[in-house]
């Protein structure tokens, strides 16, 4: 039942990255103040559902404040990170078969060889599920050289803040110590496949004889050991030696070719089913837990951060016609909304003295409100974002020396625009031709340097109707 207080807004999914980008956001904003994001918020506010003004914002400013370039750099570093864990337990496995059979001068110990092919294995399994039990949940010391090495190759500016922003991100839905999981148990998966098929390789290949050694324990200890581990081996196929060959095994320098091929097959089978299945086991489980928790990564979009966005992205758009504020509503009709549809022509204006719109202008020529506020701003920057007119006029007084707002606002107005004349009315009588020329100068120098946009000087409106009035080829 929704929460009368919390009403449910209206939204669809994100992809992960978009989550991603809007935690890294989040954070940044959290940590280091409110970004500049008045542009992002009049592109974001033409999207139909709250979520994807989010995304939109998001995707906005992540490309203006280099967070999406950090947020490249931290994805290619988890995955080359990840490889080379695997790559090392690789190296690590078929160093460790190798290990356990020796080089065939002696007999193989068979306990021996066991706790070196299982021994470390086990125990961090073991760790694992401890640590997995009392909920500290790190994922084992695999996963966190996984993340020392992601902070080593992900390195440059706001990198830090999106890899903080990764591991919050699952840590808000319940599932980092799942990921994490992820990432322990297929380097031990690998590292048991390639224990495997090094120790069947090898097997295969070289003539081997097993044997055990004691001082103090009985040939018993070692009967029942044998018979324990390969219980389970057994439920699979493997066959494992008997008492018999067991004890003839303790004190044989060399058995039969029966014997080496049963205590061959023992070893074999005790890392199929101590050391594979179970790390193939947990890790289809932990991915499962991660694909459960996925759809938990989108925003929280009820939370204060996120509805204050949304509110501050709703009056970005233009007001439906009644609803303009009435100290600044025009004396004309508004222009019709077109959603997302391109307009033909389109002028406006930035801080003009006198009537507006100028008259004269043409019926089929659409015109927005004069920007003197930032109440008008936002109306006109959200009339021209919806209606994307192929041709843009903004009109502007060459009697006010441009400062940086002014250059910002021409340039995201012409940012909706196919194509954009500047339009600037010339002074009168009051300054000489010089001063007049010079501000002009300064008009053009500083349009040119910061924006891709025409520039017309004339007081007269005929020349900007047929500018407006040609058909772009």
């Amino acid at each position: 039942m929704p929460d009368p207080k919390h009403p449910t807004l209206p939204h669809d999914r994100m992809t992960l990255k978009e989550s991603w980008l809007c935690e890294a956001l989040r954070l940044k904003e959290t940590q280091w103040g409110q970004l500049d994001d008045r542009a992002a918020c009049v592109r974001a506010a033409r999207e139909p559902t709250a979520a994807r003004q989010i995304a939109a914002r998001a995707n906005f400013l992540g490309e203006t404040t280099g967070v999406s370039l950090a947020l490249g750099r931290v994805q290619s570093g988890l995955w080359i990170a990840l490889i080379g864990l695997l790559v090392i337990a690789v190296l690590v496995g078929g160093g460790a078969a190798l290990a356990a059979l020796g080089a065939g001068l002696q007999p193989v110990n068979v306990v021996s060889a066991l706790v070196v092919l299982l021994g470390v294995n086990l125990f961090s399994l073991v760790l694992w599920i401890v640590t997995l039990s009392v909920g500290i949940g790190s994922g084992g010391g695999l996963a966190q050289g996984w993340q020392w090495l992601v902070r080593k190759l992900a390195t440059g500016p706001e990198v830090a803040l999106v890899g903080q922003a990764w591991w919050s991100l699952w840590q808000q839905t319940g599932a980092l110590r799942w990921v994490l999981s992820s990432v322990t148990h297929a380097s031990w998966l690998v590292a048991s496949l390639t224990m495997l098929a090094v120790l069947y390789f090898t097997l295969s290949m070289r003539h081997f004889s097993f044997a055990w050694e004691t001082t103090l324990l009985s040939a018993d200890s070692f009967v029942a050991l044998t018979q324990f581990v390969g219980a389970a081996p057994q439920w699979f196929g493997f066959a494992i030696p008997g008492s018999e060959t067991v004890r003839a095994s303790g004190h044989l320098s060399r058995n039969s070719a029966q014997a080496q091929a049963l205590w061959a097959s023992w070893l074999t089978g005790a890392l199929v089913c101590y050391g594979v299945m179970p790390r193939a086991l947990l890790l289809l489980a932990s991915l499962a837990m991660v694909a459960r928790a996925w759809p938990r990564t989108q925003p929280q979009l009820h939370s204060p951060y996120y509805q204050v966005l949304v509110a501050k992205m709703r009056p970005a758009a233009l007001p439906p016609e009644g609803l303009v504020p009435p100290q600044i509503k025009p004396r004309y009709p508004p222009a019709p909304q077109g959603g997302n549809r391109a307009t033909r022509a389109m002028i406006t204006a930035i801080e003009l003295e006198g009537e507006w719109p100028p008259l004269g202008l043409g019926s089929e020529m659409t015109h927005t409100i004069m920007i003197d506020s930032r109440d008008t701003r936002n109306i006109a920057l959200g009339h021209v974002a919806q209606l994307n007119p192929q041709r843009l006029v903004i009109a502007c007084d060459a009697r006010h020396t441009p400062d940086r707002g002014t250059i910002h606002l021409i340039d995201e107005l012409s940012s909706y625009a196919s194509k954009t004349l500047v339009w600037l009315q010339p002074a009168g009588g009051v300054e000489g031709p010089d001063a007049a020329e010079g501000r002009i100068s300064v008009w053009k120098n500083q349009l040119f340097a910061a924006t891709k946009v025409e520039v017309l000087v004339t007081p007269l409106l005929a020349p900007v109707s047929a500018w407006l009035g040609r058909s772009d080829d």
